[in-house]
């Protein structure tokens, strides 16, 4: 099990993920796979259907969100501590995006958990049509979750109706539609007015009307795999610098020239060499750059 979190508005929420959502995915499915092991008698039935997989993976994201963003208010509704609730509160008030990767080593099924926009790619080497060569092929499995993805647009819009709530590609100023914590966009104005009147909470956004308007339920993909695929998993400030195809090509290119030294390879990896990539891009100009995690996994049995 793999995983990426990528924080904004604050550390808390991405270090509160770091050490409590991999062991609740862990133990969630531990639970389900254990399940089918006492009901099912056939070998062939003993694993769970990629949709219980994802049915599991979406109800722990849920709950640790809730964790995060309610069950911490009901705790600072019963202290009279402010200390004790602006350490409560923290998580809930900054965000974070989440990519999580699991592999069943028994189905060879890859599932893809992503609430935010963070992205994993697999890249796999395939044959051409001519039979002589090879290239890597390009397979995203998750979709960046923003105001520039149309079915997020579209679901903002039918909940929302009547309010701008995209502008500029952005949900409310953020560049995110889905993520844990955030919950100045997720609690109702009369929580907010409960928290700034009693505990030194902060404004309500002027633009809350009907919340939530970000939501933690994430995209859930599975992938059977094959060997010698490998998985890219990173955090958008990459792919703010690098195509889907470029990052693949980058990955396929070093792997090829690790595994062999003879310059006539055949292998066309769509960018071919690195120096057609614009890894230096963040060299060579003066602008800031997102902070940038990246994960590299190889299935090569």
């Amino acid at each position: 099990m793999f995983a990426v979190f990528d924080g904004h508005n604050g550390w808390e929420t991405s270090a509160w993920l770091r050490e409590n959502l991999l062991p609740a995915v862990t133990g969630a499915l531990a639970d389900l796979y254990s399940r089918f092991k006492d009901v099912k008698s056939s070998a062939a039935d003993e694993n769970p259907a990629p949709g219980d997989v994802e049915r599991t993976l979406k109800a722990t994201f849920q709950r640790l969100d809730d964790d995060i963003v309610h069950s911490a208010v009901e705790k600072v509704f019963a202290t009279t501590s402010r200390h004790t609730a602006t350490n409560l509160l923290a998580p809930a008030y900054a965000g974070s995006c989440a990519l999580l990767a699991f592999y069943d080593s028994h189905t060879r099924f890859l599932h893809v958990a992503l609430s935010g926009d963070s992205r994993a790619v697999l890249g796999r080497r395939v044959k051409d049509d001519e039979g002589e060569g090879y290239h890597y092929e390009v397979r995203e499995l998750s979709v960046d979750q923003n105001g520039r993805n149309p079915a997020e647009e579209s679901r903002l819009g039918v909940q929302h109706p009547g309010e701008h709530v995209i502008k500029n590609g952005r949900v409310l100023g953020w560049g995110v539609s889905r993520a844990f914590g955030d919950a100045r966009w997720k609690w109702s104005p009369d929580v907010q007015r409960r928290l700034k009147e009693g505990y030194l909470g902060r404004s309500i956004p002027h633009d809350v009307k009907t919340p939530p308007y970000l939501i933690v339920e994430p995209e859930v993909t599975a992938t059977e795999i094959q060997p010698g695929d490998f998985l890219i998993m990173a955090s958008d400030g990459l792919w703010e610098s690098l195509t889907s195809e470029e990052a693949v090509g980058l990955v396929g290119w070093w792997r090829d020239a690790r595994s062999t030294l003879d310059s006539s390879s055949t292998t066309d990896t769509r960018t071919a060499s690195p120096d057609k990539l614009p890894i230096e891009q963040g060299y060579e100009d003066n602008t800031s750059r997102d902070d940038i995690t990246t994960i590299v996994v190889f299935f090569d049995n």
